[in-house]
């Protein structure tokens, strides 16, 4: 499939912060709850809010090159336990950290607004 075919994707490196105090927060609404694939990673359909209005973006919960599920273990426990629901309104908080390995990760905490 062509990407051409998916809403724009949400990306990461635009989200700098490196202060878990004062993460960089994202303002979703749950368009879906089911996840696909793609040849890069595991998505979901979402609704950004961006401009004083939403805007369908697909959200990258986890990489294929990464080991970091966080995001995506969040959505799905969310899903499964009937935390999360189609138009919920959710932020995702992330910010740079270092891993144990002391490498780059990105952290993430997904809530309810």
């Amino acid at each position: 499939m062509s990407d051409s075919l998916y809403p724009p994707f949400l990306k990461w490196g635009q989200y700098k912060s490196k202060d878990k105090d004062k993460p960089d927060t994202i303002k979703i609404r749950v368009k879906e709850l089911e996840t696909f694939e793609t040849e890069y990673s595991i998505n979901v359909e979402a609704e950004i809010f961006e401009n004083n209005k939403w805007n369908t973006i697909v959200v990258p919960l986890k990489s294929h090159e990464s080991k970091n599920s966080s995001l995506l273990n969040q959505w799905t426990r969310g899903g499964k336990d009937n935390i999360i629901k189609i138009g919920d309104k959710l932020t995702i908080e992330t910010y740079l950290d270092k891993s144990r390995n002391n490498r780059p990760i990105r952290r993430f905490s997904l809530g309810k607004t």
